[in-house]
């Protein structure tokens, strides 16, 4: 509904705004304005008797409602299902209503923090461990909105807000509802206005520019161009107008990340992600928002930073970030461990910076207390346990050792193209990507042995499908236009045969006189003459 004048939160006094020091239904008096759409406006507010500072978002009051006769019904939709919606990473809803002067409102969680889309700006390309801790939290949020049938539609960067929430920089709120749908509506009960855009054009699924049945695969094509910006630092399809920019994302075939940004480099399984949910059809993407998370916890796997089970969990280096201005003294992790025997630093260019570390060993100290003192016997005793422990301690530490040489995993190196570049590569109904396609294959897929049968798919071609094997899969995929039906031209008629006449027989002797017809007058005929007679 409204685009942030500031994304860090900052406010703006308006002081020729009518709201600003106003108290709203005696709850909620307006401080500032710190956003501001075409249909309405988010103030800062203060709720009492509580004194929290909350987010106030209301609807235009000089909105003209006769260009959208049912905008009060929408916000009142609005504000009941996203009442529901408690998850942690979606914008908590404290109140709504109506005042007596018809001022529609929503009090929500105020925040503090950046949206995706200043953060884009400022550091794109992000790296794919971050896009994905980043994606998995938009879809935990989508994933219970599903489930209470509400299809969000209207997805981007601007509605993706980042907060802090403890050791987690990147803690994701998803934000205005105000385009949602359910899922059952009929088109007599629908609430959007006919001819009214709803959405953003760059983020937009097929079927809905198209106006067809939305789905949560609509929401799954959305997150798709987010993750395909996040990695690229672009959105895969830039036009000069909004209408050649529409008909990109129904017609023309999705762009390699190589190609939009050359710079970049994406791991495989994050590539399969962004393909497979911008599939021009809902059918080929990811059916719910439980298939698209289990594919990112599989990809980050792979890149050694698995996501925890729980929104907010991330594997991050606390040890390597330095404190920011204004920001205290970062906490130490506390391990159950206890800390590695200090040893005198080594050179990184010697070899033992390449032996392993020390065996940690704890001593405990106690404080003294008043039972009787231990004989010298017991003490001696002690020190020398310590002593023999300590040395060897110290002999681990210098015996140097080799390194095992691990066992090279097995992979497969693909390299596959086609006539004409574009087409998208399936295997078993899972898109791996488009052509050109480079990549290397490990694990189970990265078996030589494994016979992989691919599909090369184009729409206005006919699918091409291949089965290779072996340690080099390379193919070029000649793809051929499919032809369209035509319905069988009828059998020729042959023409029937013509019949001459036969031939009249000739007449025998003379040919008889002709009788001329009567031309005399006849006094009782009508005419005034007879009858002709021949």
């Amino acid at each position: 509904m409204a685009e942030p004048v500031s994304t860090t939160t900052g406010t703006s006094t308006a002081p020729g705004d009518p709201l600003v020091g106003r108290v709203i239904n005696d709850r909620f008096k307006v401080l500032s304005i710190i956003a501001r759409g075409g249909m309405g406006k988010v103030y800062k507010a203060e709720q009492a008797p509580l004194g929290r500072i909350v987010a106030l978002k209301v609807l235009q009051p000089n909105y003209n409602g006769d260009s959208d006769p049912e905008f009060h019904k929408r916000f009142f939709l609005e504000a009941s299902l996203v009442s529901k919606l408690t998850h942690p990473n979606t914008v908590t809803l404290y109140d709504y209503g109506q005042s007596s002067d018809n001022v529609y409102f929503m009090a929500m969680e105020y925040l503090e923090g950046r949206t995706l889309h200043r953060l884009l700006r400022e550091d794109a390309p992000l790296d794919a461990g971050r896009a994905l801790h980043i994606l998995v939290q938009a879809c935990r949020a989508l994933r219970e909105a599903h489930r209470h049938g509400v299809i969000h539609r209207d997805l981007k960067p601007a509605n993706l807000f980042l907060v802090r929430h403890d050791d987690d920089p990147d803690f994701v709120k998803v934000l205005d509802f105000g385009l949602l749908k359910r899922t059952d509506e009929t088109a007599e009960e629908a609430l959007t206005q006919t001819g009214l855009f709803m959405g953003s054009p760059k983020y937009m699924a097929p079927e809905q520019i198209r106006g067809e049945r939305v789905c949560a695969a609509t929401d799954v094509y959305s997150l798709g161009v987010i993750l395909f910006e996040m990695l690229t630092g672009k959105v895969p399809f830039e036009r000069s107008s909004s209408v050649n920019l529409l008909m990109a994302h129904v017609s023309d075939p999705v762009p390699t990340i190589v190609e939009v940004n050359p710079l970049v480099q994406v791991p495989a399984a994050v590539e399969e992600i962004v393909y497979r949910c911008l599939a021009k059809r809902p059918e080929d993407r990811y059916a719910s928002m439980d298939e698209l998370i289990a594919a990112i916890k599989l990809a980050s796997a792979s890149l050694g930073r698995p996501l925890g089970s729980m929104s907010g969990e991330f594997m991050h280096s606390l040890s390597a970030r330095a404190p920011t201005s204004g920001e205290g003294p970062v906490a130490p992790v506390i391990s159950s461990l206890p800390p590695p025997l200090p040893r005198a630093p080594t050179p990184a260019d010697s070899p033992a910076a390449q032996r392993p570390a020390a065996v940690p060993m704890s001593v405990t100290v106690t404080a003294p207390s008043s039972e009787p003192r231990r004989s010298p016997l017991f003490m001696g005793v002690g020190l020398f346990v310590l002593a023999v422990g300590l040395g060897v301690a110290i002999r681990l530490v210098a015996a140097p050792t080799s390194p095992t040489p691990a066992a090279a995993a097995p992979s497969v190196q693909v390299s596959l193209d086609s006539d004409p570049a574009g087409v998208e590569v399936l295997e078993g109904g899972v898109s791996l990507g488009r052509t050109p396609l480079r990549s290397t294959w490990t694990g189970a897929r990265g078996n030589p042995d494994t016979a992989h049968t691919l599909v090369f798919r184009q729409a206005g071609y006919e699918d091409q499908q291949v089965t290779l094997s072996g340690a080099q899969l390379s193919h070029v995929a000649h793809m051929r236009p499919r032809v369209t039906d035509v319905p069988p031209m009828p059998a020729p008629v042959e023409p029937a045969p013509v019949v001459e006449p036969a031939p009249e027989p000739a007449r025998v002797g003379p040919r008889p006189a002709r009788r001329t017809p009567r031309t005399t007058p006849r006094a009782n005929t009508p005419t005034g003459y007879r009858d002709n007679v021949y």
